[in-house]
């Protein structure tokens, strides 16, 4: 009977870790706790615990259901947008084409460190909204991107910050409606912050017909962390003789696209991770090819699948399967999945 308190104990510590996990949050993810609604543009101050970068003047914006003024939703200044949960969003410029470039950064921070060595998925929404047509937003820049800190990150002015990213949007992307990005990683360091903003080295810029669009501008959402075991992107093998290993490098692959030529979510295109190439296929669900490209980091031949097969055809709306084969600094991997074309 002497195993008892060792069985006790191994049940009490299992459920110590399990509690120590299920307590692991970003705070205030969704925006939805605040010190009070906001009635004007450059308000994220009233979210509790979401902040800009320091050392420069940052006028990141907070947009709430409940709010008033220019901080009312869905009518922003610059777009229409209803929040993907909840009752509020935040916002901020990415990018601006001007003299002086400008870029705002959000960093919100997690309810208790991470732990190094483990493996964390973490997921947010992202959109540009329904751009209004007189106002400057509606530019599309790529490289967005998440980096793991230890609080807000110091800017000099609104130049671009040179932080490491755990994980990259490499499309320069335009949409009115909420994309769902989804990243594995693993922590080397007990991170407590994260930064969200323009990130990429080379970013890639995109404009509407409309002419006057300067501003790359996003509204984000409900961002959520947890553990995890789950593998998605190419496995790591450490540098030898590093000091900082890297942090694994994810592949996106969009779950749907809309080719009706209105150039939103026109093609179907997946974003791979720095210096990755990539050899893609999709098929019908019973395995009769209509797409193949070749693709690097910096976007596909042709711009991806626009939703026409191997002679030049329309397909029809539905479910179809995608294979990715994928060669990187890490080696080889393979990649399934299916995707929904949408008419």
């Amino acid at each position: 009977m002497s195993w008892k308190p060792h069985v006790a104990l191994a049940l009490w510590a299992g459920c110590l870790s399990w509690t120590a996990h299920a307590q692991l949050r970003v705070v205030n993810g969704g925006f939805e706790s605040h010190l009070a609604l906001p009635n004007a543009t450059g308000q994220l101050h009233f979210c509790a615990d979401w902040s800009g970068s320091l050392g420069t003047s940052q006028t990141l914006d907070y947009y709430h259901n409940d709010g008033t003024g220019a901080g009312d939703l869905p009518q922003t200044p610059l777009a229409k947008v209803a929040p993907h949960g909840g009752n509020a969003v935040a916002g901020l410029v990415a990018f601006s084409d001007e003299m002086s470039p400008r870029h705002e950064y959000l960093t919100g921070k997690f309810s208790q460190p991470l732990q190094p060595g483990q493996r964390y998925s973490m997921s947010f929404a992202l959109t540009s909204g329904r751009v209004h047509d007189w106002v400057d937003a509606g530019m599309g820049i790529s490289g967005l991107g998440v980096a793991m800190g230890f609080g807000a990150p110091i800017q000099e002015g609104h130049e671009k910050l040179d932080l490491h990213a755990q994980f990259e949007i490499h499309e320069a992307l335009v949409d009115p409606d909420w994309r769902n990005y989804t990243f594995v990683f693993q922590a080397d360091e007990a991170y407590t912050h994260f930064t969200f903003g323009l990130l990429g080295k080379t970013p890639r810029i995109r404009e509407d017909d409309v002419e006057g669009r300067t501003l790359a501008y996003y509204f984000v959402d409900d961002f959520f962390i947890e553990p995890t075991e789950m593998q998605i992107s190419s496995s790591h093998r450490p540098i030898r003789g590093s000091s900082t290993p890297e942090l694994e490098k994810a592949l996106f692959v969009p779950n749907a696209f809309t080719p009706d030529l209105n150039d939103v979510n026109d093609r179907w295109m997946p974003s791979l991770p720095e210096d990755a190439r990539a050899w893609i296929t999709v098929t019908t669900r019973w395995g009769n090819v209509v797409w193949q490209g070749v693709m690097d980091s910096e976007g596909a031949q042709g711009q991806g699948w626009g939703g026409l097969d191997m002679e030049g055809k329309l397909c029809p709306a539905g479910a179809y399967a995608w294979s990715i084969r994928m060669e990187g600094l890490d080696g080889v991997s393979q990649h399934k999945g299916l995707l929904q074309l949408i008419r």
